[in-house]
């Protein structure tokens, strides 16, 4: 017989049949422990598929509750994107600006800088789990917010460059050939700078400017500040201005019906000189406009700097 053990009997009901067993105290012991063991197996088990489920639960419950705070940020999604599309705009007017004010322009590296996305760190901070699949991307919002704010930073300091530029030198700004002659000058443009066929001759010859085709009586107007060199009838030329500029440039305009400008006469950029005409050696209605720099022609288109915010 084992010593210090425990005996347990069994008796079977209407019989005088009975059992007994006997079990050591480390029996016991190591029985308890088995049990204890298995229960915590389970339990740890059972906790992890219910945390799950009831994470999943919560989770699906915050997305049902999510749908107005998803359309606020869709909202605002549309809104970060139209900020974008006008930075884009105030860029391209900004690279125009800087052209007029000859300034070098900004290297397109830098005015990609504001692309970019978000470090492993971020990363961490992502919700996205929270809303409704395909729906929001919230890490791209928050690039396009940082974005805006380097696209925004730049064009700050852009625009305190152009403005100490054309402090210093307004006046030489003001005398380059900047405008089209008429208004809406590239609807009517109608022939450019280079070789091209004669309508006279039919032969190709070098055209020394642009042709604007339109009614008689379209006001023409200054490119750039300057002083009256010639106003007359000239030739082939028919009705003929020329504007001296400063600085090496000359703009000439020809084919007028009018001349509102005498020689000596200071004029602006943007001041009425005379209107569109049929005159001299033309073959239809229309304004022959030139530049020249330093007496030698050149392609006026380089000189269109349409910065209007439309």
């Amino acid at each position: 017989m084992l010593k210090n053990s425990y005996k347990i009997i069994l008796f079977k009901e209407g019989k005088y049949d009975l059992k007994q067993f006997n079990i050591s105290f480390r029996h016991i012991i190591l029985l308890f422990s088995l049990i204890f063991i298995i229960s915590s197996s389970l339990f740890i088990l059972f906790s992890k598929y219910f945390s799950n489920w009831a994470e999943t639960f919560e989770i699906k419950k915050h997305r049902r509750n999510n749908q107005a705070l998803i359309q606020n940020i869709e909202d605002n999604q549309k809104r970060i994107d139209n900020l974008v599309d006008e930075l884009e705009k105030i860029n391209k007017h900004d690279e125009v600006l800087r052209r007029l004010v000859k300034l070098p322009p900004i290297h397109d590296d830098i005015r990609k800088m504001g692309y970019g996305g978000l470090d492993d760190n971020e990363k961490i901070n992502d919700y996205n789990y929270l809303l409704p699949p395909n729906k929001i991307d919230l890490n791209n919002i928050n690039n396009n917010l940082d974005r805006i704010h380097r696209l925004t930073k730049l064009a700050l300091l852009s625009y305190n460059e152009l403005e100490n530029t054309i402090k210093q030198d307004q006046e030489k700004i003001l005398a380059y050939p900047a405008i089209y002659p008429v208004l809406d000058g590239a609807l009517h443009l109608s022939s450019n700078f280079g070789y091209r066929r004669d309508p006279f001759s039919r032969k190709y010859k070098f055209h020394d400017g642009h042709d604007f085709s339109t009614l008689i009586g379209t006001d023409v107007y200054s490119t750039a500040n300057g002083r009256v060199r010639k106003s007359k009838y000239w030739g082939s030329f028919g009705n003929y201005i020329e504007i001296q500029h400063g600085n090496g440039y000359v703009t000439i305009y020809a084919h007028l019906s009018s001349r509102d400008v005498k020689v000596g006469e200071k004029v602006y950029r943007g001041q009425k000189i005379g209107e569109v005409g049929n005159t001299g050696r033309s073959t239809a209605p229309h304004l022959h406009y030139e530049i020249k720099y330093h007496s030698k022609s050149i392609d006026p288109s380089q000189f269109y700097y349409d910065i209007s915010m439309n």
